[in-house]
């Protein structure tokens, strides 16, 4: 006698919304792995294995900088990641990511950050630091022309009616917008070594020497 339609166990297998989020873990967990990458804008081989590598095994927080970002505000919560206990004890990295227009402020707190370790007693005072560069494209509107040299063309040439015409090219990209390379810097920020980040990056740290 067949059980009762309530008391029958679901078909996992069958079951669309069991389906769905077992897709939606598996790409989360993928995004996960490539976010470091894709949010730092590397571009080489190498640079995206070693931060694959970081991603999986610390604890990594990434900080946008930008010319709105308040120096205070983010030193506070570079130091508040840093410093906080974990009950696994994984590394934990602070990421300070901005365009190059903005990269004087990312210094800046980096050196308060780094200044605020210092004054911490023992062990915790140490610091690690390493920098990699990378880029981002940026589509710029194309304009009509070099406005300078068309006036200085025309300031030339007498008052008689003419026009400029346009070669093939330049009619075939007249409205396409322009792509342009922004570097972005990174600024790893941890509180023990990180072989990884040293091999690829090179390293900073005010620990004496062994």
């Amino acid at each position: 006698m067949a059980a009762p339609e309530s008391l029958q166990k679901p078909n996992r297998d069958s079951d669309p919304s069991v389906k769905r989020k077992r897709d939606d873990t598996k790409s989360n967990s993928a995004s996960k792995r490539a976010r470091l990458g894709d949010s730092l804008n590397v571009s080489s081989n190498e640079d995206i294995k070693v931060l694959q590598a970081v991603e999986s095994k610390y604890d990594v927080q990434i900080h946008s900088v930008i010319s709105a970002s308040k120096i205070q505000k983010k030193v506070t919560s570079v130091l508040q990641h840093l410093t906080s206990s974990s009950a696994d004890r994984t590394t934990r990295v602070s990421v300070l990511r901005a365009r190059a227009s903005d990269a004087g402020k990312l210094v800046s707190i980096a050196e308060i950050a780094r200044r605020e370790l210092g004054k911490r007693e023992g062990d915790g005072r140490i610091w690690f630091q390493y920098i990699a560069l990378g880029e981002e494209l940026k589509e710029i509107p194309r304009g009509d022309g070099n406005t300078v040299i068309e006036e200085t063309k025309l300031g030339m040439m007498d008052d008689d009616d003419f026009e400029i015409m346009k070669t093939p090219f330049e009619r075939a990209i007249e409205g396409q917008p322009r792509v342009r390379g922004v570097p972005i810097m990174s600024l790893f920020l941890c509180r023990t070594s990180i072989e990884e980040l040293k091999k690829r990056y090179g390293e900073q740290t005010n620990a004496d020497p062994v």
